[in-house]
């Protein structure tokens, strides 16, 4: 494979990892909706319940508490499926950035231009591949907050209406493991942001290059390498 096959197929790489990047923000921006919906809805079955042992309206009170923990379940009842789906996300961008590393370390780069830039890809490659490296813990932590939140959540049934020390119990320790979940959640989406946003740049670098390798495949006659299309320079994926 020549050095401008390498660098065609390493582009691919990068452009891969820049896509998964922006789903699995994507993704963290659904989780961040989904907790702080469920907090509400927390929030509201909390004061409904306080309102039927408070009024003289109890039995309607007890129905809306009812209906507002069942819309809970079906909140928390997503997020299992988000948070495997970030995971598979990040994981797919890792390994699309250590395949373009590892082509961009086979290259050819006797040629002082491409040399250049196939540096320059690969130290915004290795900036991506670290806060990638930082939002995996921050996803399985995530995870086991959010794992937790719902554990919680189920345990605030129509039947715990009926007891309010038992429902009290229950909606305080939901409550906090939501919370828990939503601080796991805003740190990761500040890194995984970051992410995406070095990525794009370093789509924009890998388009260059490619470009370049294209320019120099028709000037010796070759056709290129069949290549994914990449977006232009610092083009959002979101």
């Amino acid at each position: 494979m020549t050095a401008e096959d390498t660098t065609l197929h390493a582009t691919d790489a990068v452009f891969a990892a820049e896509q998964a990047m922006g789903r699995a923000l994507r993704v963290v921006d659904d989780l961040h909706t989904t907790i702080n919906s469920a907090l509400r809805v927390l929030d509201d079955a909390e004061l409904d319940s306080a309102k039927a042992r408070l009024t003289d309206r109890g039995d309607f009170y007890l129905d809306t508490a009812a209906e507002h923990i069942a819309r809970l379940q079906t909140r928390v009842g997503d997020l299992p499926h988000q948070s495997d789906e970030l995971y598979g996300y990040l994981t797919l961008a890792s390994a699309s950035l250590t395949e373009a590393h590892n082509l961009l370390n086979e290259t050819d780069a006797s040629d002082p231009e491409l040399a250049r830039d196939v540096a320059q890809l690969k130290t915004r490659i290795a900036v991506v591949s670290e806060m990638v490296s930082l939002a995996q813990p921050l996803a399985r932590l995530a995870t086991r907050h959010v794992d937790g939140a719902r554990h919680a959540c189920q345990q605030v049934t129509p039947a715990t209406l009926l007891d309010s020390v038992t429902l009290e119990r229950s909606i305080v320790t939901a409550g906090k493991e939501l919370g828990r979940a939503d601080e796991d959640v805003r740190l990761l989406e500040e890194v995984v942001d970051h992410s995406a946003a070095n990525a794009r740049q370093a789509t924009g670098i890998a388009c260059e290059i490619s470009d370049n390798a294209r320019r120099r495949m028709a000037e010796h006659g070759r056709a290129p390498a069949p290549t994914a299309a990449a977006p232009a320079a610092g083009a959002p994926t979101r």
